[in-house]
């Protein structure tokens, strides 16, 4: 056995000795010539690696980049770390392409939708890119029961609250439970709601359960059926209006499922809720007492369910609200007093009759003397509330078949009116035509989206609505490409929402205020009335065609 031979060509002897070993070796061996190699390789292509900078003979070795050839040794290539920097650059471009997509820009729409599907709910913020007319979601939120409603607001909480709710962008939530979830909407993956009005007290519920628990078992004294019947009875519902009881519920909860809310537009931090027990809350999402928040006023003016219900747009104090007993009331929210029982609801609340059951109520922006309801038969009426409770307007059949489920005025063109209806369609009105005192059709258009259920016109561009329906999807008209639409309204886009300059001044907002906490209900309501009709004579605007009475 041979371990390291060296071989040297000058040494004749050493050649000769090693020809004959090789020789006699050979003789006794095959010959493996003619046997063809089968192994599968591929050839080192030296060339190829060192124009990749691999295998450089730079000499010296290590793991140092050799600046003679440009290229890296094996082991230049076993300590480098080339691929990790791709991977981090690769992985920040996505970051930032995952930060481009969740960033608001000035030219996205918002469209907050409640989605139901099967057995699961939940709360989708999507985004419309009115350049490139492209919509997807931005973020969801799960709920935990089928929504009714919604409220969008911007809560901006005064100097003296205790606290519980930040200045920002909130959407209220009601649901067939009695409880409200409000939710933020400037957190992403937002795990639960910032507050929750009313609902159940979880107070004490694990001693509750280990306490009937302890009850159920069997001890040496079998519980009586009496005694039983009687533990059966202290857990069962209270009764009350609406069918659920308020055991079990937090104190001054709704005591059935929550069907109407809207945010104050002055009172930012303030919100009104209708319910099914016929009754309507105020909150005040700043003020808290104790571990939770109670409502700072419960009003039982309607004798059946409660529907919908609308802020002034900007008379802080004053609350529409329509319901199941075929009524549209206007109430000054400062004297929730005198209407929190249904027997002197008739003194401080002003009615208007409806011929059905209430569905939707809207102010008009361009002039706020005007509430507007729709029934359930397709009728929509409209009412000076300096003069409420007398005949109205004006009134019009706007859907035959399936009546009018939502309204809504466009914020920037005066006299576009919108409703929708469960026969799919949308239509627009226009409310200051000069040929007749109704509103008169401006065209409708089948959404594709199944019976629809909710409408609203975007506050930030006058051609944009959207409205959603039976089938779980969004759908968005752009008005723009409409020739007749814009024949009609372009002459009348106006640049900012006139709730937002349309207010008195502010010697009047006071006073106003100060009345109404001096306790003089009836006068509070009237100094609000008369302060819609200065502001409008002082505007120097007639009074429109469409609103005359018939």
């Amino acid at each position: 056995m041979m371990m390291g031979a060296a071989f040297h060509d000058n040494d004749d002897k050493n050649d000769a000795a090693s020809e004959d070993y090789e020789s006699s070796d050979s003789e006794g061996e095959d010959n493996l010539d003619d046997i063809p190699d089968t192994r599968e390789y591929m050839p080192l292509d030296v060339e190829g690696l060192h124009s990749l900078g691999i295998g450089g003979s730079g000499g010296g070795g290590g793991s140092k980049m050799h600046s003679n050839d440009g290229g890296y040794t094996m082991e230049d290539l076993q300590s480098m770390t080339m691929n990790d920097v791709d991977d981090d650059e690769d992985e920040d471009d996505e970051d930032q392409e995952d930060m481009d997509d969740v960033q608001l820009r000035d030219s996205d729409a918002l469209i907050v939708v409640a989605k139901t599907e099967e057995d699961f709910a939940s709360l989708e913020v999507n985004i419309f890119d009115t350049h490139s007319s492209n919509l997807y979601v931005h973020h969801d939120i799960p709920l935990p029961s089928y929504p009714l409603c919604l409220a969008l607001g911007c809560v901006v909480p005064s100097e003296n609250n205790n606290g519980t709710a930040r200045a920002g962008n909130y959407v209220a939530v009601g649901s067939f439970e009695p409880a409200i979830e409000i939710w933020n909407l400037d957190v992403m993956n937002a795990l639960e709601p910032t507050l929750v009005l009313g609902g159940m007290d979880t107070r004490g519920a694990e001693e509750n359960w280990i306490r009937m628990h302890q009850a159920m078992k069997p001890s040496s004294t079998t519980i009586s059926d009496k005694k039983m019947q009687k533990k059966t009875k202290k857990t069962k519902n209270g009764g009350g209006r609406g069918g659920r009881g308020t055991v079990g519920l937090r104190e001054g909860s709704h005591t059935d499922a929550v069907m109407g809310l809207s945010w104050n537009t002055v009172h930012r931090q303030v919100l009104a809720s209708a319910s099914a027990d016929g009754t309507v809350k105020l909150w005040d999402v700043t003020q808290t007492h104790g571990d939770y928040i109670r409502p700072s006023a419960t009003l039982a003016h309607h004798t059946d369910k409660v529907q919908s219900l609308a802020w002034h747009p900007t008379e802080g104090t004053l609350l529409a609200t329509g319901g199941y007993d075929r009524r549209v009331c206007l109430v000054d929210a400062r004297s929730a007093a005198a209407v929190s029982t249904a027997d002197n609801a008739n003194q401080s609340v002003k009615t208007a009759k409806l011929l059905a059951d209430c569905e939707a109520l809207a102010w008009d922006p361009h002039n706020q003397q005007y509430l507007t309801a729709a029934s359930e038969d397709g009728t929509v009426q409209c009412w000076d509330v300096r003069k409420f409770g007398s005949n109205p307007v004006w009134s019009f059949v706007a859907h035959e078949y399936g009546g009018v489920s939502d309204i809504s005025y466009n914020a920037q063109i005066p006299g576009m009116f919108v409703t929708c209806s469960i026969d799919k369609t949308v239509a627009l009105w226009d409310t200051q035509s000069n040929t007749s005192p109704t509103p008169q059709p401006c065209g409708s258009k089948d959404m594709s989206v199944g019976k629809l259920y909710s409408v609203s016109c975007y506050p930030s561009s006058p051609w944009l609505l959207a409205c959603g329906g039976s089938g779980n999807e969004v759908a968005i008209w752009d008005m723009e490409g409409e020739d007749a639409i814009r024949n009609r309204f372009a002459g009348r886009v106006q640049s900012k929402s006139p709730a937002a300059t349309n207010s008195n001044d502010e010697e009047e907002e006071r006073d106003f205020e100060a009345i109404i906490a001096a306790g003089d209900n009836d006068a509070a309501t009237l100094k609000a009335l008369e302060g819609m009709n200065k502001s409008k004579k002082k505007k120097g605007k007639k009074k429109s065609k469409a609103h005359r009475r018939k």
